[in-house]
């Protein structure tokens, strides 16, 4: 399969390498998106393109050894366990790779916060400096509250039915607790800051 530079968060599951158990359908998930993913026990040098959504991995299953790196630099290593996170903010593609190191199936949730959402948080937290707001990438953390709110998710996307309302609370509680908690200052707005990731998201989207 050739992998793009950049795809949409709706695109983004062709191209993790594993089975999907569950997605997002509809429009109850405008708010976000999510995908709970059944992984091999190896996966061997993975690319993954840049979205332009924050993108949150949360693993809920397995023990791996997990391997990451941009732009061919060297690989870094993480020993994921099942509640870590990766939290990306969107601007380059990577490559992945991992080896389980226990027989525990591997299973991971994505999640995509949509972009006029985190910028509310953001527009929240931190006022008319909102702009000079910018997500930090973070690998392989735990964090107690957000792991409550994603258990929140996966038990709605694995509902026959998803609640709208339900899922933008819990889109909104992920924002704000995101632009909270993760956030640095910048000291010029960027040509990679927020409000332009939002401009082309909605321009692809009007693209078709």
């Amino acid at each position: 399969m050739s992998i793009p530079e950049t795809t949409s968060a709706e695109a983004f599951e062709r191209y993790v390498g594993g089975k999907v158990l569950f997605e997002s359908r509809g429009e109850e998930w405008r708010d976000l998106k999510a995908w709970l993913v059944s992984l091999p026990a190896v996966g061997d040098s993975l690319p993954l393109p840049a979205v332009s959504e924050p993108f949150l991995a949360w693993t809920t299953s397995g023990e791996v050894d997990f391997h990451e790196r941009e732009n061919k630099d060297p690989w870094i290593t993480h020993r994921l366990r099942k509640g870590c996170f990766f939290l990306t903010s969107g601007g380059a593609p990577y490559d992945v790779r991992w080896k389980a190191v226990k027989s525990e199936a591997f299973e991971a949730m994505y999640v995509f916060i949509e972009l006029p959402v985190l910028q509310r948080a953001l527009e929240e937290a931190f006022g008319v400096e909102a702009e000079k707001a910018k997500l930090r990438d973070v690998s392989a953390f735990t964090d107690e509250p957000l792991s409550s709110l994603m258990q929140h998710i996966r038990d709605e996307l694995m509902r026959e039915s998803a609640s709208a309302l339900y899922v933008s609370a819990l889109s909104q509680a992920v924002a704000v607790h995101l632009a909270r908690n993760y956030t640095d200052m910048i000291e010029e707005p960027q040509s990679w800051s927020l409000t332009s990731w939002l401009q082309i998201a909605t321009d692809k989207r009007l693209d078709g």
